[in-house]
């Protein structure tokens, strides 16, 4: 039976919360502090930052990126082998990660925390926190609700029905954020991507999403770009050399055409959650997976679509693009999969790393796992796979 989010404690990526809680039990006190004291304080500081939970991870040249539990940001210059802790102003869980130009980085998290680097990871500054989005939140569901009830106002009588249902989930998805905002900052920001250094996409839980024409120095809530009238989450965001993607609760996807300023829903072939998304920039492969090892792909930009079942039970957590036209993505089992960029079909690989978060591909061609157990390295050459050092 599909999870309700919103009706539960670990209402955002349950089951990133779940397993944090089963084995991290230093996470627990977490859960009784105000939220917004982890924006107040800086990073957990630990003697072995590659042994941490992490959740995901990136490259900007030769450099990879992880980051993870309190605020842990960790980045590498010998291909995973060993790594550094970064200078951090907050301790709470981080999320995700990119860069949009070789030394300007971007990581998200819990409390709706934007960090900033200009030094390709090495330091990080807070840009925005929960407290500014949910102001921003509001305001622009406001607008969003006055200008339907404008429109009910003026609309002729057969046309009102589909208007005032359209307001009445306006008015919930807006009491919402209120209520989200009276609680502190607790969402997490989960899926962040550039388009250019200067276009970027921000999206979270309940129906979060900002956006930045100026390269994040200011970023302005789309909500009016997006229908998403129940506030359901979003998890991720990817795209492809024409359009770009957007997944989330409930079987939610989403296209845009204009490099994320309008979104149009479209059906996927899968209601249950997506949990992330995976493509190539260069070129047509779109995949968007989650539950119960569930994806939906495609290998023409979008136009069709096609369901497929791993048949490993456990959440797909994440993906990343290989060399030599592959990709791979990871899950909760410790099982990773191959797929080809340009034709349909997987290959089971085990790896012995269960509750992998996320991977990338090294410069040395070793593919770098992450997750709540750390790092790994493994090459992909060796049958079986093996880990290396």
């Amino acid at each position: 039976m599909e999870m309700n989010l919103k009706a539960s404690i670990p209402e955002f990526h349950w089951f990133r919360i779940i397993s944090l809680l089963l084995v991290i039990t230093v996470i627990l006190p977490a859960s009784f502090s105000r939220a917004g004291d982890f924006l107040k304080q800086p990073a957990f500081k630990t003697k072995q930052p590659a042994r941490a939970a992490l959740m995901d991870i990136t490259r900007t040249g030769h450099r990879l990126i992880a980051v993870g539990e309190r605020g842990l940001i960790i980045y590498s210059d010998d291909d995973g082998r060993k790594w550094t802790q970064a200078e951090v102003p907050v301790r709470t869980t981080l999320t995700a990660i990119r860069f949009s130009e070789p030394e300007s980085g971007w990581a998200i998290g819990h409390e709706c925390v934007l960090l900033h680097s200009t030094d390709q990871g090495s330091t990080w500054k807070k840009v925005l926190d929960g407290y500014q989005i949910n102001d921003m939140m509001i305001t622009a569901m406001q607008a969003v609700t006055d200008k339907i009830r404008q429109r009910l106002q003026a609309a002729p009588e057969e046309a009102k029905a589909d208007i005032k249902a359209r307001l009445e989930d306006a008015e919930v998805n807006l009491k919402g954020f209120v209520e989200t905002q009276q609680e502190g900052p607790i969402q997490p920001l989960l899926a962040i991507d550039f388009t250019n250094p200067q276009e970027g996409l921000l999206v979270g839980a309940f129906g979060v999403i900002l956006h930045t024409g100026d390269g994040g120095k200011t970023w302005i809530p789309y909500l009016d770009r997006i229908s998403n009238p129940m506030g359901y989450h979003f998890y991720g965001i990817a795209r492809t050399k024409d359009r770009m993607f957007i997944f989330g609760e409930a079987g939610g996807a989403y296209i845009s055409n204009d490099n994320g300023n309008h979104w149009e829903a479209f059906e996927a072939p899968y209601q249950g959650s997506f949990f992330g998304a995976l493509s190539d920039p260069t070129g047509k492969l779109i995949a968007g997976f989650g539950l119960r090892g569930n994806l939906v792909i495609s290998y023409d930009d979008g136009d069709n679509w096609q369901l497929v079942n791993l048949g490993q039970g456990a959440a797909l957590t994440g993906g990343a693009l290989l060399s030599e036209q592959r990709f791979v993505l990871v899950g909760m089992t410790g099982v990773i999969y191959l797929g080809n960029t340009e034709k349909p079909g997987f290959k089971p690989v085990k790896t012995g790393f269960p509750a992998c978060m996320a991977a990338i591909e090294a410069s040395d061609g070793s593919l770098v796992l992450v997750g709540l157990e750390g790092v790994k390295r493994i090459t992909l050459d060796s049958k079986p796979v093996k880990e290396v050092n």
